[in-house]
């Protein structure tokens, strides 16, 4: 944790505050009553919260059973200007499950407009496009994958990047042109909270730092140019950069982030009481094209339907289906050191996921849930979640595993199948 950092939050947070008490100001009418309005430009918001999670069954590999434990507090801080606007986000907190005290700069940048047609956005940021619901096409930014399985809040799925980002509107179409100087990759499972599937030992291993990959250097470019016509959305991606996770092994049998293209397309609407989307995307892996590298992620064509409607009051249901077609197939078994587990020609997977509020929308119940009928595995996501009032809330839920062969994507997890709760205090 880079400790100017921490200390520079927690100084700034105490501005702000300061601040904002400094500039109320009071003013007495022709009535002689007394009123207050807040002119402060500045404004904060944030939670407390407390987190816990357990394995369902032991997992042998991990001497402690615990995968969520910790003490969170994350502060946003906004400063609204005539010519700009400024962001900052950090999150603080005790992670129980390695022992460490941590810090993580979500958010800090400028936002301010260029020629009445283009905004900026300089610094870091988490930004997300796309039209999957938990599943990803055309969105090359950052995920935090330990997060996700371990069973914090949804939206620390997103991981920040240090980047610049040009939104500029025309008549004819949209452009989002997204710069990340250094390539951000992905928050990924390395071993170290969850075990994950070896392939040179046919078993899963964990425990430690299993995965520790060669750092990307490059810069990624991510580009959209997008449309809304008579309320159907069009848009078309490309991007350039490397893959988000270290698919790759080099020479030297260091995992790595290999080079890739991609190029898409989606289409968004209603349809019949629902909303539609369609998805497509090709991800070039320019150290394979030939795809017969068995080190090296051969190239796929990827695709996503999906659709979403109220079934009854306050019961909301989305499906997708959703496959990866993977090019030079046979060429990859023939060079595979492992064929029998490398994954399907077409890898398809289909999702549900059902939202029922109830209790003046103070109580929800969320189910999603991944079936993949060619790797014949699934992951399971119930959660429920009350909000007492607008500062507490209190959420349980279960991250569950299923598979027929532990080499899947699922189903090697499935020994990190867990429960957690959650108490967050909001302000």
């Amino acid at each position: 944790m880079k400790t100017w950092v921490l200390f520079l939050s927690l100084c700034f947070v105490a501005v702000v505050a300061a601040q904002s008490t400094d500039e109320q100001g009071s003013t007495t009418d022709e009535w002689g009553d007394d009123w207050v309005v807040d002119t402060s430009p500045w404004s904060q918001s944030g939670f407390f919260e407390l987190a816990w999670g357990e394995r369902i069954s032991d997992d042998v590999l991990f001497s402690d059973q615990t995968t969520l434990g910790e003490m969170r507090w994350q502060q946003n801080i906004d400063y609204g200007h005539e010519k700009f606007d400024f962001k900052w986000s950090h999150d603080i907190w005790f992670d129980d499950v390695d022992g460490h005290l941590l810090f993580d700069l979500r958010e800090l940048n400028f936002k301010f407009s260029l020629f009445d047609q283009t905004d900026v956005v300089l610094g870091r940021q988490i930004t997300t496009w796309g039209t999957g619901d938990l599943l990803f096409i055309n969105d090359q930014f950052p995920k935090d994958w330990v997060s996700f399985f371990s069973g914090r809040d949804d939206n620390y799925l997103k991981a920040p990047a240090d980047a610049l980002r040009l939104t500029s509107y025309f008549k004819a179409f949209n452009v989002d042109l997204v710069i990340t100087p250094t390539a951000e990759p992905d928050r990924f499972i390395n071993g170290e909270r969850f075990a994950l599937f070896a392939p040179f030992v046919q078993s899963n291993v964990g425990g430690f730092e299993v995965v520790n990959p060669r750092n990307p250097s490059q810069t990624e470019y991510a580009l959209r140019v997008f449309k809304n016509i008579n309320g159907h959305q069009f848009a078309l991606y490309g991007y350039h950069g490397i893959e988000k996770s270290p698919t790759g092994v080099d020479n030297m049998m260091q995992p790595y982030f290999p080079k890739m293209n991609a190029w898409g397309a989606s289409y968004q609407s209603t349809l019949g009481k629902g909303l539609f989307n369609i998805e497509v995307g090709y991800h070039d892996a320019l150290d394979d094209q030939a795809g017969s590298n068995p080190l090296v992620a051969n190239s796929q064509w990827r695709v996503l339907m999906g659709y979403e409607r109220e079934l009854i009051k306050k019961l909301n249901w989305g499906v997708q289906y959703y496959v990866e077609h993977t090019e030079h197939h046979e060429r990859l078994l023939a060079h595979s050191l492992f064929p029998l587990t490398e994954p399907d020609k077409n890898r398809q997977v289909i999702t549900n996921r059902f939202t029922y509020m109830a209790k003046q929308d103070k109580l929800t119940w969320s189910m999603f849930v991944f079936y993949s009928p060619s790797d014949e595995d699934s992951y399971w996501r119930p959660s429920v979640n009350y909000r007492h009032n607008d500062q507490w809330q209190y959420t349980v839920g279960a991250q569950v595993f299923t598979g027929k062969n532990k080499h899947t994507f699922f189903a090697q997890f499935e020994d990190a199948s867990n429960l957690y709760t959650r108490i967050r205090f909001q302000f």
